[in-house]
């Protein structure tokens, strides 16, 4: 039976793996550890609790926005590789989840940028409108999930390590009348292979002389011997239990009951939920019945007849539905007598 993939080195796919997770555990403690101040610094007032003057919203508004600011950056590029594959994703027309997580970050912190510019233009009134934190906490809230399907990953990779180890390394095959010991990878179809008690079932095959029960709990997870005679098929890696028995190579390589196994984990582990590929689309028809209802945001950067403050209104106004996710909504209360 011919190795599963002959050109892959295990050793190296476990170390690509490994560092992998552990770039993946870095970027969670950077997002997780600079959000959870992030959303205090935002959310403290709204909840009753009372900030240092030095960062409060009513007596610095300036360094309140500049500490959120600072805050949100290291979250920033901690997931940069939404930015990196959404927006080339987005602007070849094929937009994806990181499209979304990139559109919508890229919002919040553009439109939170200007409101710190007018804040520090004396225009103080601007800190109830700033969404550092939404930005921060998508990101968050999404390198937790991201680093949750490494683990899984890690763990299904370890699975088909130890299937692959199930695969004998030699087979007895008789040639000429005479018994000899060849690598697994030489076993052909039709060559006649022989079994004797502990030792595994080199390929699926069809017994063709002797009697003996065969431990196939490697398959099945039945822990009962099966009995084999003349006629009755085996299955590679195997364990032969009580007699001899020789058998005819059916399927080797990976034609295999084990090598199939192992692929259709690998292809598990490597695919996506049904589900998973509509989030594309549902990206698309979120941003097409979003012009559609009401004008887009580029409409919404026109600053008409010099009044202060429409730039921002206008944005406000129109990009509302495009900020997801609820961390945002709470800004609402600010509208409402937040801070003020």
């Amino acid at each position: 039976m011919a190795p599963v993939d002959d050109t892959r080195d295990p050793g190296l796919d476990e170390a690509k793996k490994e560092k992998e997770r552990k770039q993946e555990y870095f970027r969670l403690v950077i997002s997780i550890g600079f959000a959870i101040p992030l959303v205090f610094v935002a959310m403290a007032e709204m909840v009753g609790i009372s900030l240092p003057s030095f960062i409060s919203p009513r007596h610095n508004p300036g360094t309140f926005a500049l500490t959120q600011l600072m805050l949100t950056l290291p979250i920033i590029l901690a997931g940069f590789h939404f930015y990196t594959r959404g927006f080339p994703a987005l602007f070849k027309g094929h937009p994806n989840m990181d499209s979304l997580i990139a559109v919508s970050t890229t919002a919040a912190i553009i439109y939170s940028g200007i409101n710190t510019v007018l804040i520090f233009a004396g225009r103080p009134e601007y800190v109830m409108n700033l969404y550092y934190e939404t930005a921060g906490v998508i990101i968050a809230l999404i390198k937790v999930g991201k680093y949750m399907e490494t683990v899984s990953k890690g763990r299904t990779s370890g699975a088909i390590k130890e299937l692959m180890g199930l695969a004998p390394k030699t087979a007895m095959v008789i040639r000429d009348g005479k018994e000899s010991v060849i690598p697994i990878e030489d076993v052909e179809v039709g060559n006649e292979l022989i079994a004797r008690p502990g030792e595994k079932i080199a390929v699926d095959g069809t017994v063709m002389d002797g009697h003996t029960s065969v431990d196939e709990s490697m398959l099945t997870g039945e822990s009962i011997p099966v009995e084999k005679s003349k006629g009755d098929t085996v299955t590679g890696a195997s364990i032969n239990q009580n007699g001899t028995i020789r058998y005819r190579a059916d399927k080797v390589g990976k034609d295999t009951a084990l090598a199939r196994i192992i692929q259709l984990v690998e292809e598990a582990q490597g695919s996506k939920a049904p589900i998973a590929p509509d989030g594309g689309c549902h990206f698309q028809l979120f941003c097409a019945r979003g012009h559609r209802h009401r004008p887009g945001i580029g409409r919404g950067l026109v600053c008409r007849r010099g009044r202060r403050g429409v730039f921002l209104e206008n944005i406000h106004r129109r990009s509302g539905d495009r900020l997801p996710l609820c961390p945002g909504a709470g800004h609402a209360n600010r509208h409402h007598g937040g801070y003020w």
